[in-house]
C-alpha cells in the first residue's frame, strides 16, 4: 500500500473509531495519517479533538526546530500538563520551553540528519506516545510584542535574512538584502530587521527614523515583534513561519531545491491559503536579482495600496 493510499485508509479508520468513541485507538491511525501528509483535511483539529477524550497517561513528541514548535504551540498552551518529549537541533530549547512555563520531560539533541534518525527510531518504539498535534494559524499572537508601533501610521516590512543551523544555504545574500532595505527605505516604509548579531553586522548598516534592528537575546522577544509586521519578507526560516500563522501576507524567498517536508508543512498550505508568496531563486545575483527584488517591491506596494484605501 503507497502512503498516498495509506493516508486515506488511516483516516477513515479514525474517524469510525472515533464515532464508536474508541478514541484510544483513533489517535493511533490520525497520528499514522500526519507521518504521510500533516495537514489532510481537518486531521490535526480531529486528532487534538480525541487526544483530550483519552486517558492523560500518553507522551507527545516534538520533533525538529522552532518553526516545528510554532506549529505545535496552539495545542501545547492549551495542554500545558501533558508530557512532552522533544527531539530537536536547536540547543536553547529547554530556554525556549521554560520561558513559556512549558515542562518538558525529556529532550534528545542532535547535530545532523544521521544522529536525527537514529534519534526518531528509538522514539518509534515509545508505547503511548505520539506525534504531537499541529496548527496552521495562531488564534491570537502567544508572545507579547516588547515594543508597540503604531501601525495605523506606517506600512511596516519585517525582513529576516537567516536561517536555522541545519540549514545555512538558506539564508538570502547579503547583496540582495543590502538591495532591499535601500529600496524600502526610499518608499519610506518602515522597517523591522531580524536577525542575530552576526547576520546583521556585515551587513554595514546606517541607522535612519525607517529602520529598526532587533538583535534580541531570547528567540521568543525576537518572534514577538513579528505581530508588529504588515508584511513579511524572508528565507526559510523560523520567522517568516511566525508571520504565516499570525496571518501576516508572507514573502519567502529559497533556492529552487526539492524538499517535500518543507512545502508540505511549511510552504503548500500558506500559499493555498493566500497568505504566503514564494520566490525561488537558482543563485539570486545577477538578473535573478533584478528579478526577485522587482516581485518583492510589487507584493509591497499591492499590500500598501490595499491599506491606504
Amino acid at each position: 500500500m503507497n502512503r498516498h493510499i495509506k493516508k486515506y485508509y488511516f483516516y477513515f479508520l479514525a474517524r469510525i473509531f472515533d464515532v464508536f468513541e474508541q478514541y484510544e485507538k483513533s489517535i493511533s491511525y490520525y497520528s499514522k495519517v500526519v507521518r504521510y501528509r500533516t495537514f489532510f483535511w481537518d486531521v490535526q483539529s480531529r486528532y487534538a479533538g480525541t487526544f483530550q477524550k483519552v486517558p492523560k497517561n500518553y507522551s507527545l513528541q516534538i520533533h525538529g526546530g522552532i518553526g516545528d514548535f510554532l506549529q505545535h504551540l496552539p495545542f501545547i498552551l492549551k495542554n500545558k500538563s501533558t508530557d512532552y518529549i522533544v527531539a530537536t537541533h536547536y540547543l536553547d530549547a529547554r530556554k525556549f520551553f521554560e520561558d513559556l512555563g512549558i515542562k518538558v520531560k525529556q529532550y534528545y539533541f542532535y547535530s545532523d540528519l544521521d544522529e536525527y534518525r537514529s534519534i526518531r527510531q528509538k522514539l518509534k518504539k515509545l508505547k503511548r506516545s505520539y506525534i504531537c498535534p499541529r496548527s496552521l494559524f495562531f488564534e491570537r499572537p502567544p508572545f507579547k510584542p516588547q515594543t508597540h508601533l503604531d501601525l495605523a501610521k506606517h506600512f511596516t516590512i519585517g525582513i529576516h535574512m537567516g536561517s536555522s543551523k541545519l540549514g545555512p544555504n538558506k539564508a538570502l545574500s547579503k547583496a540582495f538584502v543590502q538591495d532591499l532595505i535601500k529600496k524600502l527605505n526610499t518608499l519610506h516604509y518602515k522597517i523591522i530587521l531580524f536577525g542575530t548579531l552576526d547576520e546583521i553586522k556585515p551587513l554595514h548598516l546606517k541607522p535612519n527614523k525607517n529602520l529598526m534592528v532587533l538583535n534580541n537575546k531570547k528567540i521568543v522577544d525576537s518572534l514577538s515583534m513579528v505581530s508588529q509586521c504588515d508584511l513579511f519578507i524572508g528565507s526559510d526560516s523560523v520567522f517568516k513561519t511566525m508571520a504565516s500563522m499570525l496571518k501576516i501576507s508572507t514573502i519567502v524567498l529559497f533556492k529552487d531545491s526539492t524538499n517535500h517536508f518543507r512545502d508540505r508543512v511549511f510552504i503548500n498550505p500558506y500559499v493555498d491559503h493566500e497568505v504566503m508568496h514564494v520566490y525561488k531563486y537558482k543563485t539570486l545575483e545577477g538578473i535573478e536579482n533584478t528579478e526577485a527584488m522587482e516581485y518583492v517591491l510589487e507584493i509591497c506596494q499591492s499590500h500598501l495600496n490595499h491599506k491606504t484605501r
